[in-house]
């Protein structure tokens, strides 16, 4: 008989500014398994990344006050140790799937609906 080895949850790294979106997008997350760790910006966020945080996955808000996600997502990719992360973006951005190729980027997901909430699940389910 074998003893199942406990699953891994992914870490994620979230970054949204909306305080109350970010806890629960975290939640809900975690309840599909994973561990979030949470920034309110792209600085923050680089700040996690640059002190040794080591995501599976970035969960990316486009429009921050402070660092954005378009200008995180420069920086991001600039570094080597960083560039590869899969990066999905949930953002009341209304952009197009042009703009999605140019950050290239896992995927985008529009919120704060519902539908988006369900496409972000789907988008961090198929990594």
């Amino acid at each position: 008989m074998t003893v199942p080895h406990p699953v891994q949850p992914t870490m994620i790294l979230l970054i949204e500014d909306h305080d109350d979106l970010r806890e629960a997008l975290a939640c809900a997350l975690e309840v599909e398994g994973h561990a979030v760790v949470t920034a309110r910006d792209g600085n923050e966020g680089l700040h996690l990344l640059a002190e040794g945080l080591e995501p599976r996955m970035i969960i990316l808000d486009l429009m921050m006050p402070g660092r954005d996600g378009w200008s995180f997502r420069a920086e991001q990719t600039a570094d080597a140790r960083w560039a590869e992360i899969p990066t999905i973006l949930y953002s009341g951005a209304a952009i197009n799937q042009a703009a999605v190729r140019a950050l290239g980027v896992r995927g985008y997901a529009a919120k704060p609906d519902v539908d988006g909430l369900l496409k972000l699940v789907a988008l961090v389910a198929a990594g």
